[in-house]
């Protein structure tokens, strides 16, 4: 399922029917290949992106070994792709991203979102929500991974972005929950079998 601004955007209940249509309007669509770069390490993104389709994931280069251990950042489908004050402050991104699987993305050039400030000033407040409610997710999260056992966090996985888990591929789904590839295909055997541990 993919979500449409719209749907991340109207409960917010900050802007009318007529300018939630206009910002979602205002994007385009682009389609991103799988291991394509969305951006490179030390340099600007010069749009507001907003997944609509696949995983996007940050990191070293994919040919760096260290990567795997050094990042665990996604951004899932039906968010808008927040990397601390890299957009909102047009800072350097500190990491590549790119696509994990063949994904959609909405973009909106940030000349575009200066025009949008203007003809709609409550878009500032939109975002500044989105990134409160994503920077608390984070935290959730994070500790979630921290307290819980590895079952717990697998599980909790599953529960909230099912299809996703279907999608990544199992290292990379073990290193986002801090779990050793080998216990997550134990703990992924064991429940398929209707066992506990």
């Amino acid at each position: 399922m993919s979500q449409s601004i719209r749907d991340l955007i109207s409960p917010l209940n900050i802007l009318s029917k007529s300018e939630i249509l206009n910002v979602s309007k205002s994007f385009k669509t682009v389609q991103i290949k799988k291991d394509d770069y969305l951006v490179n390490a030390g340099k600007h993104l010069d749009s507001l992106v907003f997944l609509k389709k696949g995983i996007l994931r940050s990191g070293l280069n994919q040919d760096q070994e260290s990567d795997i251990f050094q990042s665990k950042d996604f951004t899932f489908e039906g968010n808008f792709l927040f990397s601390g004050g890299s957009i909102l402050n047009y800072q350097p991104f500190p990491h590549s991203i790119y696509a994990l699987i063949d994904s959609e993305i909405l973009v909106l050039t940030l000349v575009e979102l200066d025009g949008i400030y203007e003809s709609i000033p409550g878009f500032v407040a939109v975002l500044r929500q989105l990134t409160q409610d994503e920077l608390e997710k984070q935290e959730k999260l994070a500790v979630l991974i921290k307290i819980q056992p590895p079952q717990k966090r697998y599980e909790h996985f599953q529960r909230n972005f099912a299809l996703l888990a279907a999608q990544l591929p199992e290292s990379q789904l073990a290193h986002f929950l801090q779990i050793p590839t080998s216990e997550l295909s134990r703990i992924r055997k064991k429940i398929s079998l209707g066992s506990t541990f």
